[in-house]
């Protein structure tokens, strides 16, 4: 092994670390491969946002080459990409551009405008257009329920008789049973899916999912 300075210098140049400049300056050589590089960032600033081509007037539209670049770091060719939420139509696009399997999921009939306009745009008329389901699904895998109203008890002694809806405490005869997600838009008598309101609240929510409630009194 080296010793000093110099003879260090010269073991590094012997085994190819040392490149000269054109003024004769010995400078360490240093591999990607070998560095401990920097951990993937979750802010991205050099992909603009979407340009005007692609708007379609969503405000929250992200750019086509965002989500490419997210699909490719974390999925694979014939993966299913799955977008909850998919408005536009911006991550079904770049997911199939890249040979993903898809399915995206709004309640806006719009999104399914835009879903077949963006995918015919890419594909031609070839394409048949998407699979669109109107009707709630409905849950297969619970076996049969129970009536949803058995677990009054239950959810008295759970909630310790304070009303989801109002957070007040009332007697167990003004409590009720309610659906969180209602059965009129796919909601189940799965216990998870029940809590108990005052009469007034149970009332006042209707049909409507908790979520829409709560939106509607704030």
């Amino acid at each position: 092994m080296p010793k000093g300075v110099l003879d260090g210098l010269n073991y590094l140049d012997d085994i190819g670390r040392i490149f000269w400049s054109s003024q004769g300056n010995p400078g360490f050589k240093r591999y990607l491969d070998e560095m401990p590089g920097v951990a993937l960032q979750d802010v991205i600033i050099d992909i603009p946002p979407a340009l005007s081509k692609e708007r379609t007037g969503y405000p929250t539209q992200k750019p086509l080459a965002l989500l490419d670049r997210i699909i490719k770091a974390s999925s694979n060719e014939n993966d299913i990409v799955l977008d909850p939420f998919c408005g536009c139509a911006t991550a079904l696009v770049a997911a199939d551009r890249l040979n993903r399997k898809w399915i995206g999921i709004d309640l806006s009939e719009l999104a399914i405008k835009l879903v077949n306009d963006r995918i015919t745009e890419d594909r031609g008329r070839l394409w048949g257009g998407v699979n669109a389901l109107t009707e709630p699904p409905v849950r297969t895998d619970l076996g049969k329920l129970p009536n949803y109203r058995t677990h009054r008890h239950r959810l008295y002694g759970e909630q310790e008789g304070i009303c989801t809806g109002c957070d007040m405490y009332f007697p167990f005869r003004v409590m009720e049973v309610d659906h969180i997600l209602p059965r009129a838009k796919g909601g189940t008598d799965h216990p998870d899916n029940l809590q108990l309101l005052c009469s007034g609240c149970n009332r006042s929510k209707g049909n409507k999912t908790m979520a829409e409630w709560r939106a509607a009194q704030s």
